[in-house]
Formats: structure tokens, C-alpha cells, sequence
């Protein structure tokens, strides 16, 4: 079919996953981006017209989790490698299983099969934080790893000078939500598994201490006083290492295991004692 559309049709548009994270505060100079449109970029269209898309959009595939992934952003990567005008981290994942990755794949071929084109390079999951001018040894100098989770995936528009604008967007359930407690610290963790439980209970202990992800453990437990003696002993590691501010994970509450039509996940009330 021939493309009838005029350039003030044309718009720059990406899909990309919404990334929360208990961000570093204080970056070092760059152009920074906004915390709000922080993003994993996973498929680039280009300048397009919106409106064909749109019509497809109601079909667009759903991805095979119904929690959002989450990570850890490990370390910097400044991009392109040869003159580098992005920074950004590397990310990583539970065991390093990228599910995000095999969903992108899905998302590839169904945007092919609607003659899009997309770029074929292979797949670097990141999240930019900055574009140039800046210097490489004071960000390196100033980094520490830190926990995100994706929230949903959007179209955006990209309208230039670091500003992005969501047009359309699906959002996965958060895998971890912190509750209202009187005296200690407490979550709802959610997870697909009884290791992602564990995954996500560590992820969730680390919004608020980061320095708690050198002490993660990637042996998943499969049973929940299996997952809260193990978590006790990261924050035992880490007390007897640096001090901790919390003094344990309450053996408090059962697996509970929610079902909706095809989807299934568990949940589970964490209590952190501090």
C-alpha cells in the first residue's frame, strides 16, 4: 500500500519499558534525563505516521509475565564505545533470564509482519541517564549499582532535546509495594514463582539501602522460611561488614496465590524489623 502520509504526519516513535528505580540524586553534570521518562528503548520506528499504528495498537502482543521484571543497573556503559555521547548502565537480571529480551523478539517479528521497519542489531538492554557533554571518569568515579523494576511499556514520541511523551501505554503489576506499618517496615511482594519472591524481596529490601545489593544472593530458595533465612543472612553479611539498618525479616505471614483467568502469581507480606 502506498504511503500517502505527509511529513507533519510523520512522528519519532519508540517503544520503550517504563523503568522505576530509587535513582542516584546527584548525577554529575550532563544532560540529564528525567526521571519520569527514563526508559529501556526495545524497538525504534523512526519517523512514522501515528495513525495506521494506532489502529494496531489493540492487537499488539502481550508479553508472557504479568509482573513487571526487575534488575539491577550493575554499571556504566557509554555509548557508542568508540565516541560515546550517551551514558547509561548495563542491567541485569534474575539469574540472568532476560525475559524482556525474548518478549522483544515477539515484538520484533509482529511490528516486521506489519511492514515496519526495525533496526536488526542485537539486543543491549539499557538505561540511558545522560547524553554529552561529560566526563566519562566522574561519572565512573561516582556510580553505585542500583535496583528498577519495569513498570509497563509505552509508545513514545521523542520530540527532541531529551523530552519523550508517552502516546500509549500497557502497565504490568509492580513486584513489590510498600505498606503502611506502625513501628517496622513492610512490603507486599508479589512474584510468578516462589523464586521470584525471593528476587523481588531483595530488590524491594534495596530501595532503601542500595548497598545492600552487593550482598544478593542469585541461590533463589524455593519455600518462604527457606527465603527469609536466607534473607536474613545477606542483611547478617552486611551488618557484620559495613552495619545494616535493618535488624531482621519477621518469619511473619504465608504464600498466598492469586489467579486471574490465565493469570497466576503469589504474594507475600514482608515485616522488616529495624
Amino acid at each position: 500500500m502506498e504511503d500517502t502520509s505527509s511529513p507533519s504526519d510523520l512522528r519519532r516513535l519508540f517503544f520503550g519499558a517504563e523503568v522505576i528505580a530509587n535513582w542516584p540524586q546527584h548525577l554529575p553534570k550532563a544532560r540529564i534525563l528525567k526521571e519520569e521518562v527514563r526508559h529501556i528503548t526495545l524497538a525504534f520506528l523512526g519517523s512514522c505516521p501515528l495513525a495506521p499504528l494506532s489502529q494496531l495498537l489493540p492487537f499488539f502482543p502481550k508479553p508472557p509475565f504479568v509482573i513487571g521484571p526487575a534488575g539491577i543497573a550493575d554499571r556504566l556503559l557509554f555509548l557508542p564505545s568508540s565516541s560515546p555521547r550517551v551514558a547509561a548502565t548495563h542491567v541485569i537480571w534474575q539469574k540472568d533470564v532476560d525475559v524482556l529480551g525474548a518478549y522483544r523478539k515477539e515484538m520484533i517479528n509482529w511490528l516486521s509482519s506489519h511492514e515496519h521497519t526495525l533496526d536488526k542489531r542485537s539486543f543491549l538492554p539499557h538505561i540511558t541517564l545522560a547524553r554529552a557533554p561529560f566526563d566519562k571518569e566522574e561519572w565512573e568515579n561516582s556510580f553505585h549499582p542500583f535496583a528498577f523494576y519495569l513498570k509497563g511499556l509505552h509508545l513514545y514520541e521523542s520530540l527532541g532535546n531529551l523530552n519523550y511523551e508517552s502516546l500509549w501505554n500497557i502497565s504490568w503489576l509492580e513486584p513489590f509495594e510498600e505498606l503502611d506499618h506502625t513501628a517496622d517496615i513492610a512490603f507486599a511482594i508479589r512474584g510468578e514463582t516462589v523464586q521470584q519472591i525471593h528476587y523481588n524481596a531483595q530488590i524491594a529490601l534495596s530501595v532503601h539501602c542500595p548497598e545492600l545489593i552487593k550482598y544478593f544472593t542469585s541461590e533463589l530458595e524455593d519455600s518462604l522460611d527457606k527465603i527469609i533465612i536466607s534473607l536474613n543472612a545477606l542483611i547478617t553479611r552486611m551488618d557484620i561488614e559495613e552495619g545494616s539498618p535493618f535488624k531482621a525479616v519477621s518469619f511473619h505471614g504465608k504464600l498466598k496465590l492469586f489467579s486471574e483467568g490465565s493469570y497466576h502469581f503469589f504474594t507475600w507480606e514482608m515485616i522488616v524489623d529495624v
